[in-house]
């Protein structure tokens, strides 16, 4: 999942969580309004923000959903102002915890970076001051994604690790384990990045869905490929090829082999990484699956196979 498809998500999450934390139930009007803004429809959600601020000009919800509605409208400098207007029209801890990171979120978004965050760290220290545990997690993970995305890839990694120390649940550290073993690949430091992705793999076979746990496979035999270990990446990606016949997945099957193919060849048995690699390929095809066909296409030529 990309970086501005995952932080979509947390903006959206957020801002339900933000009222659910302090109300019973919804405003009908508010959650119209955070309906429209959801579909991407920000006119609509404009118009309905601005019903309620004028009744109430300091109602933290309408804000939030009017700076929400500005954003998709790709509005970005007039979504900054009323985010920043949001967060000091209350003076309730979570919801001022909730709105930095949203303005955070509208920052990476638009790739302001240190504005992203300075707003994560606004919300790190109302965390401090109510000790949110579970939020203070939260922002480290996103101050990390701010700077790979930046591409300052030791800032990040000290940022996953203090991820890391925060996650109190299987789920959690799933995560943190996973955003850091990534961060050690990009910097080379492949050893590292098997390390923690190890942990990732087993969190997310105890917690995590099945495609959870192909995924972190996939990313384990990876890291073994790239630390030119190539019988733990072979022995990796047989898990992968199993877990995937046993529960129906062809997709996982197709791309486990056509990647145990390529580790196959590095490891000295070009002959017997063929079958495989064409097998995948047919597989790949057979369900419809064009992309993972074109890559597999691709790595057969370049492999020479």
């Amino acid at each position: 999942m990309k970086l501005q498809n995952t932080l979509s998500i947390l903006f959206i999450s957020l801002f339900i969580f933000s009222f659910n934390a302090n109300s019973a139930e919804v405003p009908k009007e508010i959650k119209a309004c955070n309906d429209a803004v959801n579909k991407g429809d920000g006119a609509t959600g404009l118009q309905l923000a601005n019903e309620l601020l004028r009744k109430n000009a300091e109602n933290h919800e309408a804000l939030i959903c009017k700076a929400r509605a500005l954003g998709v409208q790709k509005k970005y400098s007039e979504a900054v102002q009323v985010f920043e207007q949001a967060a000091t029209s209350t003076n309730d801890d979570f919801s001022k915890t909730v709105a930095y990171i949203l303005l955070g979120n509208l920052h990476t978004t638009n790739n302001q970076t240190a504005d992203a965050i300075a707003s994560y760290t606004k919300s790190l220290e109302v965390c401090a001051k109510t000790n949110n545990q579970t939020y203070s997690r939260i922002n480290h993970n996103l101050i990390g994604d701010a700077h790979k995305q930046a591409k300052d890839l030791n800032a990040a990694l000290d940022s996953y690790l203090v991820g890391v120390r925060l996650a109190n649940n299987d789920n959690e550290r799933a995560v943190s384990f996973t955003k850091t073993a990534a961060t050690y690949n990009d910097l080379g430091q492949h050893d590292k990045a098997v390390e923690f992705q190890v942990k990732a793999a087993l969190m997310q076979q105890k917690a995590g869905t099945l495609t959870d746990y192909a995924e972190a496979l996939l990313a384990l035999g990876q890291y073994h490929y790239n630390a030119k270990d190539y019988v733990n990446a072979e022995r990796t990606y047989k898990r992968l090829v199993k877990l995937a016949k046993d529960n129906g997945g062809a997709y996982y099957e197709a791309k486990a082999n056509y990647r145990l193919a390529e580790a196959m060849v590095a490891n000295g048995d070009k002959e017997g990484a063929k079958s495989i690699i064409a097998d995948a390929l047919k597989q790949a095809n057979t369900i419809g699956a064009k992309q993972l066909a074109s890559e597999i296409d691709a790595a057969k030529k370049n492999l020479n196979i």
